[in-house]
């Protein structure tokens, strides 16, 4: 038995579609949310390679303040004091 082409539909086409509004206000919602959360991300991420380079620089700067000065010596140790307890 022959198939007209009306009957048959094509292959990888469906039709679209259509949102409620409640639907569609859910999307438009969420597309707001994310945008939201993206642009705090963005900003987030930016703020702290600012502060990772700053930091970077300022530990390379003191680094080579500390190779510049003659190394100190450690001070000595304590001598540990034990107190003796009295027996009976």
């Amino acid at each position: 038995m022959k198939h007209s082409p009306k009957q048959l539909p094509e292959v990888g086409v469906r039709p679209k579609r259509v949102l409620s509004p409640s639907e569609q206000k859910s999307l438009a919602t969420t597309a707001a949310a994310s945008a939201i959360i993206n642009d705090e991300t963005a900003k987030w991420e930016s703020k702290t390679a600012r502060l990772k380079a700053l930091r970077l620089a300022k530990e390379a700067e003191e680094e080579a303040e500390n190779a510049l000065k003659p190394a100190k010596k450690p001070a000595k140790a304590k001598a540990k004091v034990t107190l003796a307890t009295k027996g009976k």
